[in-house]
C-alpha cells in the first residue's frame, strides 16, 4: 500500500497537471503565436493609399513574423464596412485592421456606428503620417492655391472636390477649407478613383494621398497645386502648402495597425515589436518616403492618444459643417 507521502506526492503531481491543463493552452497560445497566416484588412480599393502602404510593409512584415502577411481590401461606406468587420473578428492575432485617419472623423459623426475605435480596438502602430495633396488636371486654369479660392469665391455654383467618401480626412479637409477660406466647394465622394472625372473636366479638384497622387503627376496629365500639412513635403518641395496662402491651414492624415480589443496583450506586444521592426529597415522606409509619407512610430498607447486628439479636434469641426455626400 502506498504511503501518505507517495499519496500526498501523487495529488500534488494531478493537481500540478490539471492547473497546468487550464494554465497552458492561454501561455501556449500566445507563446506559439504566429502559427498561420495574418490579414491586413482595409476598407479602400486596390491602389489606395492603405492598400499601397500595406503592401509595402506586408514583405517585411512576414520576415519578422514569420508568417505570410495577406492583404485584403473590404471597400465601401469609407472604410465603414472594413473597420466595422474586424472589431467583430475573433480577437487571436490573425485579422488585423489598416486603420485611417479618417476613421476618427467619421467616429465624430456618425451616431449609428456599431463599433467604436476606442472600445473595440488595441492599437498597435502607426505605418505612416502624411500630408494630403490638392490635384487638378493639367489643363486647368487653377494654378496656385491663390487661383483655387479665387474661383471659390467666385465661380458660378462653386468648385468640385473628390475624395474617396464620406467622412475621409480627404472631405474633411475640403470642408474645412471651405469653412476656413470661406468659399464653395461642393463634395463628390467616389467608391472608384476620381482621376478619369478629373481629367475630363467633370471635376475640378481632388484631394488625394501623395501616394495616389504621384503616379498620375507623373504622366503630366496631373498637377498639383498645394499640400495640406503645415510643411512642403521632401516629394514635391516645389508644391505649396495650402497655408502658405491661407493662414493656419493644416490638415494631415495617418495610416496604422489595429486589432480587436480583446486580444491577448503578449500577441499585441509582438505585433507592436514587430511593427518597430518594419519601420526600422531602410528598404522599407525608403518605400514609404517615396510615396511621399513620414514614416510612422506611434506604438500601442501613444498611437491610441493620437486616435483620441484627432477625433476630439474633428468633433469640433463637424459641429460647424454640413457632412453629406
Amino acid at each position: 500500500m502506498a504511503s501518505k507521502a507517495t499519496r500526498r506526492a501523487a495529488v500534488q503531481t494531478a493537481g500540478a497537471a490539471m492547473l497546468a491543463g487550464v494554465i497552458k493552452p492561454g501561455l501556449g497560445w500566445a507563446q506559439a503565436y504566429p502559427n498561420r497566416p495574418i490579414r491586413i484588412v482595409h476598407g479602400y480599393n486596390a491602389g489606395t493609399n492603405p492598400d499601397v502602404i500595406s503592401r509595402i510593409i506586408g514583405p517585411t512584415l512576414t520576415e519578422k513574423l514569420g508568417q505570410p502577411i495577406i492583404v485584403e481590401p473590404k471597400p465601401g461606406a469609407a472604410g465603414r464596412i472594413a473597420t466595422g468587420y474586424v472589431a467583430t473578428q475573433e480577437p487571436d492575432g490573425y485579422t488585423m485592421m489598416m486603420l485611417t485617419a479618417g476613421d476618427t472623423v467619421t467616429s465624430t459623426f456618425d451616431d449609428k456606428l456599431p463599433y467604436n475605435l476606442l472600445r473595440d480596438y488595441a492599437f498597435v502602430g502607426t505605418a505612416v503620417h502624411t500630408s494630403l495633396m490638392i490635384v487638378v488636371s493639367a489643363d486647368s486654369p487653377l494654378k496656385t492655391p491663390r487661383d483655387l479660392l479665387d474661383a471659390g469665391k467666385n465661380k458660378a455654383g462653386g468648385l468640385t472636390f473628390g475624395s474617396p467618401g464620406v467622412g475621409t480626412t480627404q472631405h474633411l479637409a475640403g470642408e474645412l477649407l471651405k469653412l476656413t477660406a470661406g468659399i464653395n466647394l461642393v463634395h463628390v465622394p467616389y467608391k472608384e478613383t476620381a482621376f478619369p472625372d478629373l481629367l475630363g473636366g467633370r471635376l475640378d479638384l481632388l484631394i488625394a494621398a501623395p501616394s495616389v497622387s504621384m503616379p498620375q503627376i507623373a504622366t503630366g496629365k496631373v498637377r498639383a497645386i498645394a499640400v495640406t500639412s503645415r510643411e512642403r513635403i521632401d516629394l514635391a518641395k516645389d508644391v505649396p502648402t495650402m497655408g502658405e496662402t491661407l493662414q493656419g491651414f493644416d490638415v494631415s492624415s495617418w495610416l496604422g495597425l489595429a486589432v480587436p480589443v480583446k486580444t491577448d496583450t503578449a500577441v499585441v506586444n509582438s505585433l507592436a515589436n514587430a511593427m518597430r521592426a518594419v519601420l526600422a529597415d531602410q528598404s522599407v522606409r525608403g518605400k514609404l518616403l517615396a510615396t511621399g509619407s513620414d514614416v510612422g512610430g506611434l506604438i500601442g498607447n501613444d498611437f491610441r492618444a493620437r486616435v483620441e486628439s484627432d477625433i476630439a479636434k474633428w468633433k469640433m469641426l463637424v459641429g460647424k459643417v454640413q457632412i453629406g455626400g
